[in-house]
């Protein structure tokens, strides 16, 4: 597989106008394009013990366990990465729970997007989700809390105090935009002259 490219997205966009804080990574699966999930021996269960709490995921199924069951019938590896990214920034305290994964038009080529709340993690995330799942489909070991901790590290350094998250916390309340000027905290609070 192969990282095509990584867009951080930062406002309302073409996947979502409410969610705004977007990661789309382009893709190209190569020859794991003709291996969906269940034409690859073991890989419902190495998954399944390498991150247990994917099975939170309820995917189009709409119940808890529905990841586990789409990937048992077969689904993309692009898929299972969406999935990968969100979880591993969740297990790192930074919860994100909106994920698409669709065609970008040329066959084996595909939009991987999903939430983040630092941009830094989204794209650390991206790129290690890519990683895992390539030695999940290879049947390699891999330490995901080499991740995690990495992206505990991100969150530590980069991410917003308790004090200031509760004033952003009112100001979506609100419908105030804001938008994140440094990593010192500091907040624009509105858009334009508003």
């Amino acid at each position: 597989m192969e990282i095509i490219s990584v867009k951080v997205l930062r406002g309302p966009n073409y996947w979502s106008t409410y969610r705004k804080q977007l990661i789309v990574m382009k893709l190209d699966l190569q020859e794991a394009e003709e291996q969906p999930t269940n034409k690859i021996d073991g890989f419902p269960e190495r998954i399944q013990a390498l991150i247990p709490s994917l099975y939170e995921h309820r995917c189009s199924e709409k119940k808890p366990g529905g990841l586990f069951e789409r990937i048992r019938k077969g689904t993309w590896l692009g898929h299972v990465i969406e999935h990968i990214a969100l979880e591993i920034q969740s297990l790192a305290g930074m919860p994100c729970g909106f994920g698409r994964t669709r065609s970008a038009g040329k066959k084996g080529v595909y939009n991987v997007v999903f939430a983040y709340q630092i941009e830094s993690a989204g794209i650390y995330a991206a790129n290690a989700a890519v990683r895992i799942a390539e030695a999940l489909k290879n049947n390699q070991p891999y330490n995901t809390e080499e991740d995690i901790q990495a992206l505990i590290a991100i969150n530590k350094n980069e991410g917003i105090g308790p004090s200031t998250q509760s004033i952003l916390n009112a100001a979506k309340k609100r419908g105030i935009p804001y938008k994140r000027l440094d990593y010192n905290s500091f907040i624009m609070l509105g858009q334009g002259v508003n």
